[in-house]
Order: structure tokens, then C-alpha cells, then sequence
């Protein structure tokens, strides 16, 4: 024997029901506007409703809004209940709103994988590089120019032992210093991957 047909509800039988179970938006017009806006689904030329569907959609589109007196987020207040929410702008902006729903999660996770994708795109275009990876190489780069020093000291003071002249002492010890320079260039290019300027000093 086939099952009877679910009976649907008139706007005012539903927004009855609601009222006499205690939950939100117990009143025709509330009922009415829920219905108008698409927040519930009505059958029909009537708009009637199903109770279970109807209470699931009213449920998926409740949030909490701002207290008008105190600024501050109250119990979860239905939006289908009649009362208005306040409008954006200055003195309501839409950041001051939580949202601690699925919408909020989803937006935040959405956020989320952009940053991530740039990062992602700019490392690949020589933008950015991880912090780790400069911290080593920074690392490396000082303790190969402390090697090269080191062991630049015995060859220097040999070729500057036999100088008389404070010319031939600033074009040897200049000649040193340039070396050492070179050297940090290309350490840093090699290290690091910091471009370099065509450009010659």
C-alpha cells in the first residue's frame, strides 16, 4: 500500500508551529518574509511548507547578529524572526559581525590557499625566499669569509714585508679587500639566489 503524502503547511500553520515549540520566528510575517526572500522553500502557488525541510533551511540560515544597545554579539538571534539586522556601513561594518559558521571557516581556508598560492608563485619568480633558507646560507657565507681571511693573512704579510711605500701598501691591501668582496657577491648569488646588477664598480 503506498504511502500517504507528506501534508504541507500553510505559512500561518508553520509559523504557528513554530511558535508553539518555542522557537523563533513564530509569527505569519516572519514566516512570510523567510519565504519571500528564499531562505525556506515554499510548494505551490500557495508557498506551503514542509515542517522538517522548512525547520532545516530556518536553521542553516541563523546566525548571530550585534546587540543594538550594546554593540556586543548576543545569543544566536534568528534573521528570519523580523527583526532587522543592521544595515553595513559605518555604523555597523560588516568586520564587527561574527561568524563563526561554515561561511566563516570556508572564507578563512579560502584566504588561506590564495596566501599560500602567492607565496607559492612568488619564491618560483625569484621574489621570496624562506627565512630558513637565508638564516643558512647567511651562516655559510660568514664562515667562508672568516675562512678566506684567515687564510689570506700569512700571503698578505708576505707581499707587504717588503714594502717601503704606503702607495704599494693601499694598492696591495685594496687588491685584498676587492677579493674579499668579489667573494661575498658571489657567495650571496650562490647562497642565497639575490640576483645580480649588471653593473661593474
Amino acid at each position: 500500500m503506498a504511502s500517504s503524502p507528506k501534508k504541507l503547511l500553510t505559512q500561518a500553520e508553520y509559523a504557528r508551529s513554530r511558535k508553539d515549540r518555542g522557537l523563533p520566528g513564530g509569527s505569519r510575517e516572519a514566516v512570510r518574509k523567510a519565504v519571500d526572500a528564499g531562505r525556506i522553500t515554499g510548494f505551490g502557488p500557495d508557498n506551503m511548507l514542509d515542517q522538517v525541510l522548512a525547520d532545516a533551511e530556518w536553521e542553516r540560515n541563523t546566525r548571530a547578529r550585534l546587540s543594538p544597545q550594546a554593540g556586543v554579539p548576543t545569543a544566536t538571534t534568528d534573521l528570519l524572526d523580523g527583526v532587522p539586522t543592521l544595515p553595513p556601513g559605518p555604523s555597523a561594518p560588516a568586520a564587527a559581525v561574527p561568524d563563526t559558521g561554515y561561511g566563516s571557516a570556508r572564507a578563512r581556508r579560502e584566504m588561506a590557499d590564495a596566501e599560500k598560492a602567492e607565496i607559492e608563485t612568488a619564491k618560483l619568480r625569484g621574489a621570496m625566499v624562506m627565512r630558513e633558507d637565508v638564516d643558512r646560507a647567511g651562516y655559510e657565507i660568514a664562515r667562508e669569509l672568516r675562512d678566506a681571511m684567515e687564510s689570506s693573512v700569512n700571503s698578505l704579510g708576505a707581499e707587504l714585508a717588503p714594502i717601503t711605500t704606503a702607495e704599494e701598501c693601499v694598492a696591495i691591501l685594496r687588491r685584498h679587500n676587492r677579493s674579499i668582496q668579489d667573494l661575498l657577491v658571489r657567495l650571496n648569488r650562490e647562497k642565497v639566489g639575490a640576483p645580480l646588477k649588471a653593473q661593474q664598480a
